[in-house]
């Protein structure tokens, strides 16, 4: 892991220690990160409080969900 990735990785696991305490519980999530641009160099990081397994299917259903809804696209912070 690059020194830029440690420094991210660092980043995250603070930012989902924060996410996890505002959610009421019994709620997922996955906080995703990844560095704009091409190459293989590149790469996405995530971090959860759920399992991998769950994380991927709840992506999926997400994606099968919404990628044809026009009024999903837009909402960026």
């Amino acid at each position: 892991m690059t020194e830029r990735e440690e420094k991210a990785n660092a980043m995250m696991q603070e930012i989902a220690k924060e996410i996890k305490e505002k959610l009421p519980e019994g709620m997922g999530f996955a906080l995703l990160a990844y560095e704009f641009g091409e190459g293989d160099d590149k790469k996405m990081m995530y971090v959860s409080n759920s399992n991998r397994e769950d994380v991927m299917l709840a992506m999926c259903e997400f994606l099968l969900y919404y990628m044809d809804d026009p009024k999903m696209f837009g909402k960026d912070a």
